[in-house]
């Protein structure tokens, strides 16, 4: 099985990113290097890793992994639970009929699980690995207000946008940034259709949402969030080639 990074694999990277900036933000030196616990754990548990890389989440360095399991999405879990507490490990992992979610904490490593049920009988476990103290550092810059932008190629950010999160896969140079902003949506659009052409983005059909530079694709959407008059941006950037 090929997993590539999609839209969807990204959007599930920043929620995980956002949840690291939460409570389990304390900790020491993150080690990229090597299998991490959930590896051999996962696979006693009747998982098989089917993807693997390296990515930036909010500026710092973290892993994604991503395994497959013949398996219901509760039995899967359960099994994964077990195998984890077998281990003596630090985590937690809960359970419903589509899915379920989990963290496991090391002295050097925090790792956000997701478990999603992928029909026939099958669950998906993605798992985002980053250092403690590389989102304690990003939660700490949003709580003390600094402006933190994903700075992307020649794509100004809407007036007033306040980043919420950004993933960035380091092999593919695809990068996803989520922002929150006051505003109409035509407003917003209109803004983007008027500045990203001077940067050399050219629209793909009139108007957007989608762009193209040279190699490069862009994806804008912004819908209303569920914050009454609130607004979520999302700003997609991949190589076309890929």
């Amino acid at each position: 099985m090929t997993i590539r990074p999609t839209p969807t694999l990204l959007l599930l990277l920043a929620g995980l990113a956002f949840a690291m900036s939460g409570p389990y933000a304390a900790g020491r030196v993150f080690l990229l290097g090597g299998d991490s616990p959930l590896a051999a754990t996962s696979e006693e548990a009747g998982f098989k890793q089917v993807y693997k890389t390296e990515y930036k989440i909010n500026g710092a360095d973290a892993a994604l992994e991503v395994y497959a399991a013949d398996l219901p999405a509760p039995v899967a879990a359960q099994r994964l639970q077990t195998a984890l507490r077998n281990r003596q490990l630090k985590a937690t992992v809960s359970a419903t009929d589509m899915g379920g979610s989990g963290v496991l904490s090391t002295k050097d490593e925090l790792t956000r699980m997701v478990l999603q049920a992928a029909g026939s009988g099958k669950t998906m476990l993605y798992a985002v690995r980053q250092s403690p103290d590389a989102a304690a550092k990003h939660a700490a810059a949003r709580a003390s207000g600094e402006t933190i932008d994903a700075q992307l190629p020649g794509i100004p950010p809407y007036p007033g946008a306040r980043l919420v999160h950004h993933v960035e896969d380091k092999k593919t140079k695809t990068i996803l940034a989520v922002y929150k902003s006051s505003g109409v949506l035509a407003s917003v659009r209109e803004f983007f259709a008027q500045n990203l052409p001077s940067n050399g983005w050219q629209p793909v059909f009139p108007g957007g949402p989608m762009y193209r530079r040279g190699p490069m694709n862009c994806m804008i959407s912004v819908t209303p969030s569920q914050q009454l008059g609130e607004l979520t941006i999302t700003v997609l950037v991949r190589h076309s080639s890929l």
